[in-house]
Order: structure tokens, then sequence, then C-alpha cells
């Protein structure tokens, strides 16, 4: 079953935010530690992919078995500071056409922070977005933003991770599975260049190989893998 939803939606933005509110709250166990926080990705038993569930009830889930670079981002340089997205999905779905041009759950463009600056918008993920998909960023988009900044990778945004949409709740933070698999995208097929040869890597092969959140942990002094 197909969902799609009007830009004329129903759910205006407060209503978006009371329901967000209501089921985004986190689930806590006896000893008081979060047992699971609503908008999480949810790994599948095999791993070899991830989901992505809607904040509020009813909506589909947005799906993803690959990660793939695409072909119109900037070539990695640890001296340059760079501005990143992951695509979940638009309008409930995982793939989808805007403006013409196909995309999918897994999609991830990174650009120079230099050779985006002049689009006009107020923060740079809105400009990144802008400048992908020719559009101002609305509530029907779900991506996660990124950044390279002065020798480390950082997984904060505001326009991106708190964006008023049906999957997100209202921290700027990704979650940890989102930061697994983006540091694993990363390190495997962004930092070394492999993406250049094939821009595409599986979820499984990502999360067969430990956790590469740590991406987001480690020093400028960084050690990237060498293409395989």
């Amino acid at each position: 079953m197909a969902y799609y939803w009007s830009t004329e939606s129903e759910y205006s933005v407060p209503y978006l935010e009371e329901e967000k509110q209501m089921y985004s709250e986190n689930i806590y166990g006896n000893n008081g530690q979060v047992l699971r926080a609503a908008a999480a990705p949810i790994v599948n038993i095999d791993r070899t992919s991830i989901s992505l569930a809607p904040v509020v009830p009813y909506f589909p889930h947005l799906n993803m078995r690959t990660v793939q670079i695409s072909s119109f981002s900037d070539a990695f340089d640890p001296e340059v500071d760079l501005i990143g997205m992951i695509v979940y999905g638009y309008n409930g779905q995982s793939n989808f056409y805007l403006n013409g041009k196909q995309y999918t759950a897994g999609d991830i463009l990174i650009k120079r922070v230099d050779a985006i600056n002049y689009i006009q918008a107020d923060t740079m993920h809105k400009k990144l977005f802008k400048w992908f998909f020719g559009q101002d960023l609305d509530f029907l988009f779900v991506g996660g933003g990124f950044a390279y900044q002065n020798g480390t990778w950082q997984h904060h945004s505001f326009s991106f991770n708190t964006n008023q949409d049906f999957y997100h709740d209202n921290h700027r933070e990704m979650h940890p599975e989102e930061q697994e698999l983006l540091g694993g995208a990363l390190t495997l097929l962004y930092i070394n260049h492999r993406w250049l040869i094939n821009p595409y890597l599986s979820v499984q092969e990502i999360l067969s190989f430990g956790n590469w959140s740590t991406l987001f942990d480690e020093s400028p002094n960084f050690i990237s893998i060498p293409i395989i």
C-alpha cells in the first residue's frame, strides 16, 4: 500500500508538535534507564536493513537496505569543512521523486561548505537541501544531518535532526543506530574515496564489521581505511 500526503496536509505544525510530544516520550524501565526512544531507527534481526519508525501512529516505516554517496558530492579533504545529509524519505516514501529526479533512502550528499555558502537559507543544512533538491526544506522531508568541521566529524543538525516531520523526536543529535550506519558509510566508502569507484554499500556490510559510531568521537588525527 502506498501512502501520500498533500503539502496542504491537515497535520498543521502545532498539531504535529502535540502528536510528537504525546508519542515521543521515552519508555523507562524499573531502574530508571531509557529502554527505547521514539523515532529511533530499528535494525532488523539479520541486520540487512534499517527501518525508521514514525513518531505519529499509522504512518509507514521508511526502509533502507543500502547507502550510496551521491555523484554530486565533493571528495574528502581533511583540511576542508564539509556539510552532509543522509536521506530517509519524503512524503512517507522511501523511494520518491522530487522536482523530476528520483531519490531513495540511503542517499548521502556531502559538499564543501564554501561551495554552497552562497545559497539563501538560514542554516548550512538548509542551504545543502536547497542546493540539492531545488526547494526550501519542508516537514515532508526526513533525513539526518552531519558535518566535518575543524578536523572532526559531527552528527548534530537543528535543521534535519529536529525537523518538524513525522519521524524525528526533538533531539539534535543522531540516534546511536544512525551514528553507527553513517560512521560506517563515511569510513568504508567516503573518506577512502572508494565511492568514486563504486558509490554503493549495503547496510548489512556496514553493520557486520563492528560499531562505526566511534568515528564521531575520534580526534582530527583519525586513520582512514584504504580502498578495498
